[in-house]
């Protein structure tokens, strides 16, 4: 009985861990709305501070989960895993901070012609997240779920190269400053690489259900 209460307190704090993650993009997409909406450097810069917040929470969760694991011998089968897992999925909220503090410090001036192709492009970087969490929450109760979470993530992902691809297209062939480019370009990286590390987290996700099945 111990053990397994040891056990649920692992899966609780899990559970914990993915809603902070879900906070992190929460955040980041209302900062960006927000800042296309009214160009508010100061409301950006508080929302700076706030997935700062969500994100530090996020990483000491993962940290007690990490002493859980090996002080309690939790999972000992799949500990390996599971940690390798949230090394991967910590890099989703460190990409989402990092954009919104990118624009934040670097006066990213995103003019409105692009606006509805950068909403589009965060709207497929929340949802890539948002099937991330459901394909993890899901790894040692439903692989069916799992799966078919990951092929969600898997078609975003390639979904936002597509479309990052094409704002960049646009914003070269736009009468924009050329350094404005440039600094517009990595801003469009910066967000469709949070598409990137959730497929990342994904692979990681795969690799597990294809070993738990063997």
């Amino acid at each position: 009985m111990l053990f397994i209460n040891k056990q649920k307190k692992v899966e609780s704090s899990l559970a914990e861990y993915r809603q902070k993650v879900s906070t992190c993009i929460e955040i980041f997409e209302n900062s960006i709305l927000q800042y296309l909406e009214n160009s508010d450097r100061a409301m950006l810069e508080k929302n700076g501070v706030e997935i700062h917040k969500a994100e530090s929470l996020a990483d000491d969760i993962r940290r007690e989960i990490e002493v859980m694991m090996y002080s309690k011998s939790l999972f000992p089968e799949s500990r390996g895993d599971i940690m390798g897992l949230l090394e991967t999925m910590d890099r989703v909220p460190n990409q989402a901070e990092a954009t919104i503090h990118m624009i934040s410090n670097q006066r990213i001036n995103i003019p409105e012609q692009f606006h509805s192709q950068i909403i589009e492009l965060v709207s497929i970087c929340v949802r890539c997240t948002t099937a991330l969490l459901e394909s993890s929450a899901k790894l040692f109760s439903d692989f069916t779920t799992a799966t078919i979470a990951l092929g969600k993530v898997d078609e975003l992902e390639s979904e936002a190269d597509h479309l990052e691809e094409a704002i960049i297209k646009q914003i070269f062939t736009s009468d924009i400053d050329g350094f404005e480019k440039i600094m517009l370009r990595d801003t469009v990286k910066q967000i469709s690489t949070v598409c990137d590390r959730a497929e990342k987290s994904g692979d990681r996700i795969r690799i597990i259900v294809a070993k738990r099945r063997v």
